[in-house]
């Protein structure tokens, strides 16, 4: 029964979060993931919501909190690029670059995706020729794909 709850609670707060009512959307998102911690999608849009809210120590607090659910596989990963990007908007560069790590350890996929903010990241960081190399990377996987 909480599951079906919390997935409603995560289809209002995507909807809520997609038409910019951030408010509404942190409520909802916030009680799918009360009620199912390690409900990671609803985490991510949860933290998106608080990002869009300015407000990064929070999401990265929901984020780091994830991370004690979700062990292994395709969600911790997907948690560890959000945590990256929160970190990034938060000033945290080294923190950043850990957990860009940590997701494509858990992730070992290439994906453009994971090139594109490794090179936002070290763009941010004064480090234009990893950028550069990084958004290459990026190019050569979406044009494979």
């Amino acid at each position: 029964m909480s599951a079906i709850m919390a997935r409603r609670y995560y289809t209002r707060g995507l909807s809520e979060l997609k038409s910019n009512e951030l408010d509404d959307a942190c409520q909802d998102l916030q009680a799918a993931v009360q009620l199912i911690p390690s409900y990671y999608e609803a985490r991510i849009a949860y933290a998106t919501a608080l990002l869009k809210l300015k407000d990064p120590p929070r999401a990265i607090a929901t984020l780091r909190a994830g991370l004690h659910y979700t062990t292994s596989g395709p969600g911790r990963a997907l948690l560890c690029r959000a945590l990256g990007d929160a970190l990034v908007q938060g000033g945290d560069f080294l923190a950043a670059e850990q957990a860009f790590a940590e997701s494509q350890a858990t992730s070992p996929q290439d994906s453009a995706d994971l090139h594109d903010r490794l090179a936002r990241l070290r763009a941010r960081t004064g480090r234009f020729d990893e950028a550069f190399t990084e958004l290459l990377a990026a190019a050569r996987l979406s044009k494979t794909s």
